[in-house]
């Protein structure tokens, strides 16, 4: 009996390791699309002058207008921009926004959240303050 609990032991760890590979194995090229998309929002939201009531898609959409296929990793997810001071976060969650997968300041030149790790798993909600995170202008 104590063998067949160490099996069934040894084989559940073994999914356990393989599951949590192939999601960093999608998170990790997800993350660093995800930098580019951060820095062109934060480019525009510098150097453009937009209306103080533009949607996130709107500004997500207005951000990528010269390489739409910024947004094509994306596609199976859902993504949310928070504003301050001409600075911006890119929050990634799943398609549904129920869980939140990455999150990232448009500031800064590396990935700021891995939100996916964590246990329990974070909600789709913002957990970087841009006025913390960025310098102000």
């Amino acid at each position: 009996m104590r063998k067949w609990t160490i099996i069934f032991a040894v084989c559940l760890t073994g999914c356990t390791i393989s599951f949590a590979t192939s999601e960093e194995e999608v998170m990790q090229p997800l993350a660093a699309a995800l930098t580019k998309v951060s820095n062109v929002v934060e480019v525009t939201l510098r150097y453009e002058q937009l209306p103080t009531d533009i949607s996130e898609q709107d500004l997500l959409l207005l951000a990528t207008k010269h390489d739409r296929g910024l947004l094509v990793p994306f596609e199976k997810y859902s993504l949310r921009v928070s504003t301050a001071d001409k600075h911006a976060v890119v929050l990634v969650c799943t398609k549904d926004a129920s869980r939140g997968l990455l999150e990232d300041a448009g500031c800064s030149a590396a990935m700021d959240r891995h939100l996916w790790q964590l246990q329990p798993s974070n909600r789709c909600q913002f957990t970087l303050d841009v006025k913390l995170v960025c310098p102000l202008q």
